[in-house]
């Protein structure tokens, strides 16, 4: 257990404070509250609660090859009465049916079943919530208006276990290992919101935001996450909003107490002497390779099948750590009633993110180190005596950086016209950039996704609807600009990998009408993509990259509702 210091002494000070007035009950809460009014404090607003909530899944692998059975099943020869039987008498004895897997519908049933099994593994996730917190919007007057403030606290305790099959092992799926762990969390929480200036030229209002939460977390310590803001209203049509913030989230169960598992890796081993001359400067590596045990002439063809490995969580990981920028402004023309355009810019860093590395970068970020072996990279290296990897270790790490920049935009206008209301809204985004740094202490190495699949430049979504009376009607538009299906870095080791490079424009519109009468009763005519636009030529609309695109066509629903 960490040694405390005094934050963490507040915290619990505080914690115990609050799990006293939950226990006072309602009784003891009425007396606190009813005990202020006629002073200040009378509009403080007290929010107290105790969540507990559970999650059981059970996951089934049908079909699990059991290669050994396979193999037995395979290797059939005729026995003296003509049957085809498994060559190998200890299989027989154990059930083995021989298969025959040339066309479809020849395996029996009897070797499906023989060769095949169910294996069934289970998570459990718990979590347990208690937190409390006090707000008044108008604790004092300052000359340009009141001053509000909100602080709190809250314990939180995440739980996670996964039940691996028990007959995984020796069969098509691989042998994973079995997460289990816990952490606890203990927050405080500050915020207030102060009006500064009022009332000058240029100025209507000037109101400054602030927020601070600060976290002890029982795997990675203590971490304070803030919010600095200005709203600052130039005049009945302009407002002008500006946020700094930094954030960090803390890794999770399975990033922290994940179990190893099994897994494979295709890799050349930077340590042959054929891989040392692939290098304009082998010096580095020749030395590493040297300091690791490896023979100047090793050139072993061992690597050519791929070696054993495993992934798994690491207990030393931290939290990743964030800053972001928004600026903004909020535009509603006198000459224009009932419109609004909005835009805003806003950047996000990630430092320290968490990621798994590729077995490659592993061992050659191992031995082309210029400060020696002494790295976390060549603690992921098992070598045997004669210099050959046996095991790679791939562990999470704090390695990685993210940056992304974009437009939010906003316009609408309202207005009244066919005897009814119409609302229009128009919001989209403009991806500026959007780079993942695989190493973030090389920022000439990265991997630009801003314009590829998942990610288009542009997107947009333009809503109308209208009503009048009982009657409405809405219709939306979701836009996404062209896509490229390859990143910067794929098209780099491959400039023409395809002959289809990208997804083009996509357009999709959904509709809705409908009635409410004056029963209570409500109707609702609806269909998607209205005009069956089909997926771009190649996609399944699955991956993470294609689900922006819709694959199930025009669709048509009737929604009923009642109201009392």
């Amino acid at each position: 257990m960490e040694e405390q210091g005094v934050d963490s002494i507040m915290v619990n000070r505080m914690m115990s404070d609050l799990g006293r007035r939950i226990e006072n009950n309602t009784r003891e809460t009425t007396r606190f509250v009813t005990g202020l009014k006629g002073t200040v404090l009378e509009d403080w607003e007290l929010d107290t609660s105790v969540v507990y909530g559970q999650t059981d899944l059970e996951r089934e692998n049908g079909a699990n090859m059991i290669l050994a059975n396979y193999f037995n099943a395979l290797d059939a020869v005729e026995d003296t009465n003509g049957n085809v039987v498994c060559r190998s008498a200890a299989a027989q004895a154990d059930g083995c049916v021989p298969v025959n897997i040339m066309g479809f519908g020849a395996p029996s049933q009897q070797a499906i079943d023989y060769i095949n099994t169910v294996s069934v593994g289970t998570s459990t996730i718990k979590q347990t919530v208690v937190s409390g917190s006090l707000a008044n919007g108008a604790i004092f007057e300052f000359p340009a208006g009141y001053v509000g403030i909100a602080f709190g606290a809250e314990y939180r305790q995440e739980e996670s276990e996964t039940k691996e099959p028990d007959n995984a092992e020796g069969t098509f799926f691989n042998a994973l290992g079995e997460d289990k762990g816990s952490f606890n969390v203990r927050e405080v929480f500050f915020e207030a919101t102060m009006p500064i200036l009022t009332d000058l030229p240029l100025i209507q209002d000037l109101v400054f935001d602030t927020a601070v939460r600060h976290a002890d977390y029982s795997t990675i310590g203590e971490a304070t996450s803030w919010k600095l803001g200005l709203d600052w209203t130039v005049n009945d049509e302009l407002r002008v909003r500006v946020t700094q913030s930094a954030a960090l989230r803390a890794p999770n169960i399975s990033e922290v107490f994940g179990a190893a598992s099994q897994t494979f890796y295709n890799v050349d081993d930077p340590c042959r002497a054929d891989n040392l001359g692939d290098l304009s400067n082998g010096a580095t590596r020749t030395a590493n390779c040297a300091a690791l045990g490896v023979a100047s002439d090793f050139n072993s063809g061992y690597d050519a099948a791929s070696l054993d490995g495993l992934t798994s969580g690491n207990r030393d990981v931290k939290g990743e750590e964030s800053t972001s920028t928004t600026v903004g402004i909020v535009y509603q023309p006198e000459f224009l009633e009932n419109a609004l355009l909005t835009i805003d810019y806003w950047e996000i860093e990630l430092e320290d993110a968490i990621d798994t590395i590729d077995a490659q970068d592993i061992l050659d970020r191992c031995v082309d180190s210029a400060t020696g072996i002494n790295n976390q990279y060549c603690n992921l290296i098992t070598r045997n005596a004669n210099g050959e990897i046996t095991l790679i270790q791939n562990s999470v790490l704090n390695v990685a950086g993210q940056k992304a920049s974009g437009i939010d935009f906003e316009l609408g206008y309202d207005f009244d016209a066919l005897e009814g209301s119409f609302k229009t809204r128009l919001i989209g985004t403009y991806l500026i950039e959007r780079k993942d740094y695989p190493f973030q202490d090389d920022p000439s190495n990265y991997i630009e996704y801003a314009g590829t699949t998942g990610e288009a430049k542009w997107q947009t979504n333009l809503s109308v609807s209208y009503v009048m009376d009982n009657f409405f009607s809405t219709v939306e538009t979701r836009f996404l600009s062209e896509v490229d299906l390859y990143t910067n870095v794929e098209l780099e080791s491959n400039s023409n990998p395809s002959n289809q490079m990208s997804y083009g424009k996509y357009f999709i519109t959904d509709m809705t009408v409908g009635y409410n009468f004056d029963s209570g009763l409500g109707v609702k005519v609806g269909v998607d993509n209205v005009f069956n636009r089909k997926l771009p030529y190649g996609s399944r609309g699955t991956s993470a990259g294609s689900a922006s695109y819709d694959n199930i066509g025009r669709f048509g629903y009737i929604n009923l509702s009642y109201s009392l």
